[in-house]
């Protein structure tokens, strides 16, 4: 990327609405090196949503993990990115130690009541900082408008907002599909032994120390490449093995929860009825074909 490609685009009010829903404030490409770049979210003198896509090179993330694990560090090489609503306690920075790293990147500042539950959606399932490809559509909306920024084009009443939340809407489905990325050969390693073994008991940090990782890190890796935890990876594959030993045997709801590997009858009444809205049984009198003509 050449020097004449980096530049930073501010909008003011789009449109005549006081209260906008969702409001695009500023966004640019930009670059980093041999120089002091790090800012405390925690005593930022602006509010509102700050995405931020490493292009090249990589940045250091910090940020207060669950209670007891402390401070965390992300490096943010190509391809990865932080959402964060400031102020916050986190902080990015670029490494003083490293004169000959260029860190160039990707970054959207906005605001807006609307932006909430798409934050909190993905700050609950990916954390602050997640993995997503270069071709994906949250990435290319903005290298695309910034080009024809570039180019002269101007933006129309409230077509910030409204970008907004193309970005947020297509940021979340991203993160959600799994089919979208190609799994780490550890993750994969995890899915096929979940295939494999769902029906035998054993817990994530048994499955991760067969890999040689620990659980929080193998959760973690496991969340960003498939969008959901292992547990619930697992769960899934042992979900749609007991829907069909419930509609095409007779063996009773515990039965059923031991053969697909649960620890006892009511925990997989649990999990079975948050995930499809009726008990084991009454699934079964719904849905089953036994005895029918």
């Amino acid at each position: 990327m050449t020097s004449n490609q980096f530049g930073s685009f501010g909008f003011l009010q789009s449109g005549s609405l006081e209260d906008e829903p969702l409001v695009l404030l500023d966004f640019g490409l930009e670059a980093r090196q041999n120089e002091i770049y790090d800012f405390n979210n925690a005593y930022r003198d602006y509010s509102g949503y700050l995405f931020q896509y490493t292009l090249r090179g990589h940045g250091l993330f910090t940020w207060e993990g669950q209670p007891g694990k402390g401070r965390q560090t992300e490096n943010l090489t190509a391809g990865t990115a932080f959402l964060i609503s400031v102020p916050e306690g986190s902080r990015y920075f670029l490494p003083s130690d490293e004169p000959e790293n260029c860190w160039e990147y990707l970054y959207v500042h906005f605001q807006g009541t609307a932006a909430l539950p798409f934050f909190s959606r993905i700050r609950a399932a990916f954390g602050p900082c997640f993995a997503l490809p270069a071709d994906s559509l949250p990435i290319l909306l903005w290298l695309n408008l910034h080009r024809e920024l570039r180019e002269g084009r101007q933006l129309k009443s409230y077509e910030g907002g409204e970008l907004v939340y193309r970005f947020l809407s297509g940021l979340l489905r991203t993160l959600e599909s799994p089919a979208l990325f190609e799994p780490s050969a550890s993750v994969a390693e995890g899915i096929r032994y979940m295939k494999e073994h769902f029906d035998q008991r054993f817990s994530m940090e048994e499955l991760a120390g067969r890999l040689g990782l620990s659980a929080a890190y193998f959760t973690r890796l496991f969340t960003r490449e498939t969008g959901q935890t292992p547990l619930a990876c697992l769960n899934g594959i042992r979900l749609s093995h007991a829907v069909f030993l419930l509609l095409n045997t007779s063996l009773s709801v515990d039965e059923v929860a031991l053969s697909c590997g649960f620890s006892c009858g009511n925990y997989f009444c649990k999990v079975f009825r948050k995930a499809s809205g009726f008990s084991p049984v009454e699934y079964r009198r719904r849905y089953a074909r036994q005895g029918r003509p």
